[in-house]
């Protein structure tokens, strides 16, 4: 009997990730009852965002709005909004976009009637508050036929010929100090220096006749 079970409950793993790869094909059927006016699949989306839906319900239902990360197989909800309307025909939300990540997300609007729910998904949502939108695909413009493909014309187009700069001699600086004037400052130098100590010689020289005289 154990082992029975045993089997039962491997075989019952063994089956798990094929209910995984089902419920990853699983494809999304928006109802028909229920429809986005704005945003659009595939819109750039930045700050907040107003959402306005409508729907055929005139009954009060049980309303939530939720966000996911677009292609993501986990069916994880966040939930921007949620409110009991008593005659969901038009509905208005508000969405604050700058909370959250740039990149691509879904919108889904569940609605709850009774025991019954009736959903309706936006794909392909682009958020870009933090990064630069991109530009659409240009259109691209039709080409006239053969005969009426104008001939093109010949345009003269003038060269110009760089002129090569001439070099400008700069004028002397009056601070600089050349070879010769080094030379001449040592030549002054030794010669005051022989100088006084010529005078000093001869001072001390007169001084010594004046000891010896007296």
């Amino acid at each position: 009997m154990r082992a029975l079970k045993f089997l039962l409950f491997f075989g019952f793993l063994m089956m798990l990730p094929m209910f995984n790869v089902q419920a990853q094909g699983a494809t999304i059927t928006p109802s028909p009852e229920i429809v986005f006016i704005t945003p659009n699949p595939g819109q750039a989306l930045q700050g907040t965002v107003l959402i306005v839906v409508e729907t055929n319900y005139g009954t009060p239902a049980n309303i939530r709005l939720s966000f996911s990360y677009n292609n993501d197989h986990r069916d994880s909800w966040f939930l921007i909004q949620e409110v009991q309307n008593d005659n969901p025909q038009e509905l208005s939300f508000a969405w604050d976009t700058t909370t959250i990540t740039d990149g691509e997300y879904i919108l889904r609007l569940l609605m709850v009637k009774d025991a019954d729910e009736h959903i309706a998904y936006v794909p392909d949502l682009r958020v870009r508050n933090y990064s630069a939108v991109e530009t659409s695909t240009p259109v691209p413009t039709s080409t006239p036929a053969p005969q009426d493909t104008l001939a093109p014309t010949a345009t003269s187009t003038r060269t110009i010929t760089p002129v090569p700069p001439t070099a400008t001699m700069l004028p002397p600086n009056p601070a600089q100090i050349t070879p010769n004037d080094i030379g001449n400052s040592i030549i002054k130098g030794i010669l005051i220096t022989l100088s006084v100590l010529a005078i000093f010689g001869t001072y001390q020289f007169i001084r010594g006749r004046r000891r010896k005289k007296e």
